[in-house]
């Protein structure tokens, strides 16, 4: 399959960091919107999965080190409400509040994707089957001695990026944002899909530069 690198639009990355330090030092997620699209990237064209939208899950159990669905019923209501919009869910994103172990995806984050692929797939979204994109926010409090402005700026990794963020003058947050494809290494249908296997492979992730 194609491992698409991913491109995070302005006001879906404006969501996505203010999601993660809104409900810190819990986890938040939620679903990506998208599709397939061409990006000029560092001076040349790229074919990218462009997330043109970011939807915060509201009825969420969050806790420092796990978020599950506090109401299935809810999670199916969003699918069913996003395809009647003539849109896509292609992934999700969550996010990792310090301390963590190390940034990636856990065995327990894929075992939660492969329940959302399996709900998704019983209600007939079926194109999931071709791959899911996750989006992780790992991300740290910091408090500073001294104070200054409130502002934020990023610096471009080779895959990921890492986003620095005063929400107070002596007060912030280090996030640091890196993209997935968990996809199957299995036939869906053989087995029920939690028992079969699932691959994870780190893709690049962009942002535009210019942010008005």
């Amino acid at each position: 399959m194609e491992f698409r690198n991913i491109f995070i639009e302005k006001r879906s990355f404006k969501t996505l960091i203010t999601s993660a330090v809104e409900v810190y030092n819990r986890e938040t997620n939620g679903a990506l919107l998208g599709r397939n699209a061409i990006r000029k990237i560092k001076g040349r064209k790229m074919k990218v999965i462009s997330i043109k939208e970011v939807y915060p899950f509201q009825t969420e159990k969050r806790r420092p080190s796990e978020v599950i669905h506090g109401n299935i019923s809810a999670f199916k209501r969003v699918l069913r409400a996003v395809e009647s919009l003539q849109t896509e869910i292609i992934g999700g994103y969550h996010s990792h509040p310090y301390p963590y172990g190390y940034v990636g995806l856990s065995e327990g984050d894929v075992v939660s994707i492969k329940e959302d692929i399996d709900v998704m797939i019983k209600i007939g979204q079926e194109r999931i089957k071709n791959g899911w994109v996750e989006i992780l926010l790992s991300i740290k409090r910091k408090d500073y001695r001294r104070p200054s402005k409130i502002k934020w700026y990023i610096c471009d990794y080779e895959k990921k990026l890492r986003v620095r963020i005063r929400t107070e003058e002596k007060t912030g947050y280090d996030i640091l944002v890196s993209a997935y494809w968990v996809y199957p290494k299995e036939e869906f249908g053989k087995k029920p899909i939690k028992d079969m296997k699932f691959g994870v492979k780190e893709v690049a992730v962009y942002v535009p530069w210019i942010f008005e």
